[in-house]
């Protein structure tokens, strides 16, 4: 039996998505905590923290399907702090310096 517990997230910056990500539903704290695995997202906790928004996109999913959701708003809406997934994760052009 599946758990149908997992989300997708977006983090906004100045209401730009700027982070695409998914998990359990606690998983939308690093964004807020500056203890992120994402150090751009931490940057901008410390700089700017007011202007940070967390929303769910989707949730009660399975991980499976929170992947595969995660992945596809990734590569629909290009969010610059996101690699995976994207053309970024080919270590070309400006992106790996």
């Amino acid at each position: 039996m599946e758990n149908f517990i997992y989300i997708v997230y977006e983090v906004l910056y100045n209401g730009i998505p700027v982070y695409i990500g998914s998990g359990l539903p606690d998983r939308i704290e690093h964004a807020k905590s500056g203890k992120s695995h994402n150090p751009k997202i931490n940057q901008l906790f410390f700089k700017d923290p007011d202007n940070i928004v967390v929303q769910i996109l989707r949730e009660g999913l399975t991980k499976e399907e929170s992947l595969e959701l995660e992945k596809e708003y990734i590569q629909a809406i290009h969010p610059e702090f996101n690699i995976v997934h994207t053309k970024r994760n080919k270590k070309v052009g400006k992106y790996w310096k």
